[in-house]
């Protein structure tokens, strides 16, 4: 058996236990997929305990191949949402992951220079503390290409190792000690939390009312409609006896009921302008004569385009009353720029919408279907930009993105757009989900057989003890202080904080700690809307620790 194949073979049942470990729970808590890292450390020990030397060369390709597949699905993953995350209050939340990510890199720089660890060392404290497996990459990326002593490369990933478990407890007393602090209520918590959400609840919702204001009689349902901004949609009508599909020159009638879309938000203008019928339900009155029909968007000639170029401004018997993209129902405003995969959802007869369908396309394999050239197209540009040199003020040194920051940045980028040109860069949510973990499994056990050697030695060591105190340090003194601050000065509710402050440490297991006991997703929204400007932080922050410790 060769070399090559008894490496293989070695990835293969690192990552097979790897990942069963992962699985295991306590109280209700996985490692995950980290799990990989641990059975790599295992490894790792004992491969050097037989003496048996790995193929550095197969081991390297997997490593940096691993890498830019984990980053670039990542980036495919979050892009489209990127800008979301900055409304309202994303903004203050990812202000708070400046924070942490800002006062956790001073505390790793001054520990380097202090002496107490090296360059490597401090790098892999830093990942680790942060449980980012990408910075872990950058990290070791960019001191590989300041030529550090090979030897001491590996303490990177035992570094990682070390700190990365003791990342999630203190994380986990972190939230702990703040609501002992404000003692905090969950249920109180929860109750406000819900609150808020149904009053700025984004999504769609039906509203039946029935026009009884004389000033709206003679009044076309464009004119209406561009009054509210577009903010809403009317998808059904009823005059009389008769259920219509409105278009923009239907002329409203005193006594017209109408079913309109749109937010929470919009509600108390509506029952303003009209009357608010909550008892009747005109959706389900008018189905046998009216249906809606959701139709995907899988032509790639019409991604890009504005709703207005595809209602037109003829006289339809159809009527768009919303789109549905990542689970979030958008108003159908006329400037609203379609992205391949929305969902449209069409109000008319069957036979009507039928010219529309064929218009989108709504072809279900065409939207399950892999584009590989695309993907690897932009995971070449990726690797290109990666390569780019650029200098941060005071620093001396040059700075590249990386096979960590480089297909990042162009993942992010060409999600967020969707195509250039004919080009899709659309990939199934399935198959990312799929190319993430594999790229993250192969990075980690490869991480964990390099590193395996002397990790158990030193885990018993004055020194393993005293770098693990330093990783509590870089991920406990971040939190606290940002998470103390938000609430006391800015009253932010405590499962946003806890949910943010997860996503600045990217910490699934600390985000799960907290979504079981609220049992609601303000936790996963606050993690959500930080995850990507933090992602990024890491992979710029820990390569600037690099060249200043270096």
């Amino acid at each position: 058996m060769s070399l090559t194949v008894i490496t293989i073979l070695c990835i293969c049942l690192t990552s097979s236990i790897g990942i069963l470990l992962g699985s295991m729970k306590f109280k209700g808590i996985s490692i995950g997929v980290c799990g990989v890292l641990f059975a790599g450390l295992i490894g790792g020990y004992i491969l050097n305990k037989e003496q048996i030397v790995l193929n550095s060369e197969v081991l390297s390709f997997l490593r940096e191949f691993g890498l830019i597949l984990f980053i670039y699905s990542t980036g495919m993953t979050i892009g489209p949402n990127i800008f979301t995350s900055l409304k309202k209050d994303g903004i203050l939340m990812n202000i708070m992951s400046i924070a942490v990510v800002a006062i956790g890199f001073i505390i790793t720089v001054l520990i380097g220079k202090l002496g107490f660890a090296n360059v490597a060392q401090a790098v892999g404290l830093y990942a680790g503390a942060v449980n980012s497996t990408p910075s872990l990459g950058a990290g070791q990326q960019i001191l590989t290409d300041l030529k550090i002593d090979l030897s001491l490369l590996p303490q990177t990933g035992m570094m990682y190792a070390l700190s990365y478990p003791f990342a999630i407890i203190s994380g986990i007393f972190v939230f702990i000690i703040i609501k002992s602090i404000f003692k905090i209520n969950i249920a109180d918590e929860v109750a406000l939390y819900e609150a808020r959400k149904a009053k700025d609840n984004p999504n769609m919702q039906g509203f039946n009312v029935i026009v009884n204001n004389p000033n709206f009689n003679g009044i076309e349902i464009g004119h209406f409609l561009k009054m509210i901004h577009y903010s809403m949609a009317v998808s059904r009508m009823k005059r009389g006896s008769d259920y219509i599909v409105p278009h923009e020159h239907t002329k409203l009638q005193v006594g017209d009921i109408l079913l309109l879309f749109g937010p929470q938000s919009i509600f108390e203008t509506v029952s303003i302008l009209f009357q608010v019928d909550n008892e009747r339900d005109l959706m389900k009155e008018s189905e046998k004569a009216i249906q809606s029909q959701s139709i995907l968007l899988t032509k790639p000639m019409h991604v890009g385009k504005p709703l207005k170029t595809i209602m037109g401004g003829e006289r339809r018997h159809w009527v768009i009353s919303r789109v549905i993209r990542n689970g979030i129902s958008h108003s159908p405003t006329p400037d609203f720029k379609l992205a391949y995969g929305d969902k449209i959802i069409a109000v008319g007869k069957s036979t009507d919408v039928l010219p529309l369908v064929r218009y989108l396309g709504n072809s279900k394999q065409a939207i399950t279907a892999v584009r590989f050239i695309p993907f690897f197209v932009g995971m070449i540009i990726g690797i290109f930009i990666g390569l780019i040199p650029f200098k941060i003020p005071g620093i001396d040194a040059t700075i590249k993105l990386g096979t960590a920051g480089g297909p990042l940045l162009t993942a992010l980028l060409l999600s967020y757009r969707g195509s250039l040109g004919r080009m899709v860069f659309f990939t199934p949510s399935i198959v990312l989900s799929a190319f993430k973990d594999l790229g993250l499994i192969l990075f980690l056990a490869v991480v964990g057989l390099s590193s395996g050697a002397y990790f158990f030695n030193l885990i018993c060591s004055f020194l393993g003890l005293s770098m693990i105190g330093l990783g509590i340090l870089i991920t406990a003194l971040p939190m606290m202080a940002v998470g103390v601050f938000m609430r006391y000065y800015k009253k932010m509710n405590y499962l946003t904080i806890c949910g943010t402050l997860s996503g600045c440490i990217s910490s699934l297991p600390t985000l799960t700690f907290i979504l079981n006991m609220s049992g609601t997703d303000a936790a996963m929204l606050g993690y959500a809307s930080v995850y990507p400007l933090t992602l990024i932080l890491r992979i710029l922050t820990i390569q600037v620790i690099a060249l200043l410790l270096f």
